[in-house]
Parts: C-alpha cells; structure tokens; sequence
C-alpha cells in the first residue's frame, strides 16, 4: 500500500541513502540534500512528506508556502510542490502515480485554505511531464525558466 506522511526522523537513513541516475539527478533534488539543508527543514513556510509503500520509505516532497510558489502562480492560496523524488528501488511501481492521485486530499486535509498546486516540470522530462498530465495536473501554458532550463508550470485545482 502506498501512502504520504509527514516527514518523520526515523525515515532519515532509508531516504538520504539513495541517489537518482543519469537524467533523473538533473531534474529533482535527492533527499540527502533536502534533509540536510537548513533552509528546507528549518523554514516554517515548508513541510516535508515522505511517500511509503507498505510503510517502508520510498520517496519524498516538499510543500512550500514561501514567497517561491509565486514564480509559478499569482495565487496567494497556493502551494509550491518541490523535490519530488522516488528511490530507484521502487520506481516502475506506480509509486509516483499513486502519490500524485493522493496530493489534492493531503493538501485539502493538511492545509485547509489551500486551493491550488503548483509546481514547475523541466521540459526535457518527458516521462515526469507526461505522469503529471495522467494524474490530472494541467500546463498552464506558462514556462518558468528554472536552474537547470525551461520548465513547464504545472498545476491542480484543490
């Protein structure tokens, strides 16, 4: 079973012990990063989610509320979805997938005011870009020029 919670220490070694391949590593920060860069894990504005199957760690995300989400939207209830990584071990699983479907009711149920997901998918992850349109995310036709080249500006009503 594939489920989100949020980020607990106890998920630390299971998450900071794998690393993306090839293209993968241009496109999304590794949880090693994340977890141990003070200005993720000590900003109020951010929440970290780690994604599970069958309780064992597999993937993490970040849902940020600082002033970031606004290079992707003008709308004030929305979050910024970043860092969205999965281990190799579990990809090919429908992990992602199932964490994608699972976002809208998590943001709904964890930040109530919440209206909107937003986030940026670079233009030459084709399999990501295509994962996101068939969980429902939209292109909003914007292009946000990211650090690693031109992302699309990806988004779900909530």
């Amino acid at each position: 079973m594939i489920t989100i919670a949020a980020y607990q220490p106890q998920y630390f070694n299971a998450l900071t012990a794998y690393r993306l391949e090839g293209e993968q590593s241009e496109y999304s920060r590794i949880p090693y990063e994340v977890l141990n860069d003070p200005y993720m894990m000590e900003n109020k504005q951010r929440f970290q989610y780690c994604i599970l199957v069958d309780e064992e760690p597999a993937g993490l995300f970040c849902l940020d509320f600082t002033e970031d989400r606004f290079d992707y939207t003008s709308n004030s209830h929305a979050v910024l979805l970043r860092s969205l990584s999965v281990n190799p071990a579990f990809q090919g699983k429908g992990v992602a997938k199932a964490a994608m479907l699972q976002l809208p009711a998590l943001v709904k149920q964890d930040f109530p005011g919440t209206t909107e997901i937003v986030f940026g998918v670079n233009q030459q992850n084709t399999g990501a870009y295509r994962l996101y349109l068939k969980t429902g995310y939209l292109d909003s036709g914007k292009e946000y020029n990211g650090i690693k080249g031109p992302q699309y500006v990806m988004y779900k009503r909530v």
